[in-house]
């Protein structure tokens, strides 16, 4: 319901009924809004009438402090309509977060959202021009974000916090419940959370199949424990699966597990924090001392190959530092148009 831009215009009163503040339209006249410019291109106020429900009683509802920020949102809404620029609180990015909910909520509820792309793209930048502190908050809370970025068409938005919920599930350490997401959108999540695990256990099972070859050309191979030249590295081979082995058994183990493979992973990936070569030396004097020669070419070339298979897990799709912020689910989750609810169809065309 926007107010005709052209020779008609609409009229409206914000109006309580039953304790509740809806807009309403009023009849069309020939005569413009009220608008006042107090300076610069944007800077106006909508003025808006406030009435109470019963006509005849001629008493005014009182405002509250809530029903102070009722009309706020609804003067923000108004402003819309006319290209005004709206007020968002910047001062932090919970601010900007729940006034940008609220508007959108009340244009969705008054089926306007659609038709105001205005009230959309002023949002929209707003909320990006919190930058590393945005990213911060959608980490914290993806799905609340998520919500947000449907009314918004934000693309950026989505995404992000579609990485991390993708990437966490089924694990769920966020305020806002996932019950609240769109049936759509959590079998989304599902679909990309099972193609991760299927990409995660080829990985596991390469990594502990992980060898050594030895020989030249036609004799290469891999190594043996049969041959005494090949048993030293044969025998840090089979520690290095064991290890591994093993922290993928309690990584599988943990229920929440989901939370912090990616730490792992990115371990294995950079080659550093985990199988130090000083702790492998140790273990090694006490159980195979003749392995100690070859163990710091041997690590090196096992701990190469493994970076190698764990390089598109250890990927970060996300915008945000997730080292620095210690995000230990996996952030390599790709999204397409074809994940995006409003880029349906795009990828083809």
């Amino acid at each position: 319901m926007m107010p005709t831009i052209g020779p008609a215009w609409a009229s409206y009163t914000i109006e309580e009924a039953d304790g509740k503040i809806a807009l309403v339209q009023q009849q069309t006249t020939e005569e413009k809004p009220v608008i006042s410019h107090a300076g610069g291109d944007h800077d106006a106020n909508v003025t808006i009438k406030t009435e109470h429900e019963d006509a005849d009683s001629g008493n005014p509802f009182s405002i509250t402090p809530d029903h102070t920020a009722i009309i706020e949102i609804y003067n923000d809404l108004l402003s819309a309509f006319y290209n005004i620029a709206i007020n968002i609180p910047t001062t932090n990015i919970a601010a900007s977060l729940t006034h940008s909910e609220q508007l959108t909520k009340l244009a969705g509820d008054l089926g306007c959202l659609d038709n105001l792309p205005n009230l959309q793209s002023q949002i929209n930048t707003t909320l990006l021009q919190h930058r590393h502190a945005l990213l911060r908050a959608i980490k914290n809370d993806p799905a609340r974000w998520l919500l947000l970025s449907l009314s918004l068409h934000n693309d950026s938005i989505y995404t992000e916090a579609l990485i991390h919920i993708s990437g966490a599930h089924p694990s769920w350490p966020w305020p806002t419940p996932r019950s609240s997401l769109p049936e759509e959108i959590i079998r989304l999540i599902m679909a990309k959370s099972i193609e991760l695990n299927k990409r995660c256990t080829e990985v596991e099972r390469d990594l502990l199949l992980l060898t050594i070859h030895v020989g030249r050309g036609a004799s290469s191979h891999p190594v043996w424990l049969l041959p005494n030249s090949e048993f030293d590295t044969w025998f840090i081979v089979s520690t290095f699966r064991s290890i591994l082995a093993q922290e993928f058994t309690n990584l599988h183990a943990d229920p929440k597990g989901s939370l912090r493979r990616a730490t792992i992973y990115r371990k294995i990936w950079k080659g550093e924090g985990y199988m130090p070569y000083e702790d492998m030396r140790r273990m090694l004097e006490q159980v195979m001392p003749s392995a100690v020669a070859s163990l710091s070419e041997d690590l090196a070339i096992l701990k190469r190959e493994a970076s190698a298979y764990v390089e598109d897990l250890a990927k970060n799709e996300s915008l945000l530092d997730v080292e620095r912020q210690k995000v230990g689910w996996l952030t390599c989750v790709k999204v397409g148009k074809g994940d995006i609810p409003w880029r349906t169809g795009e990828e083809k065309s």
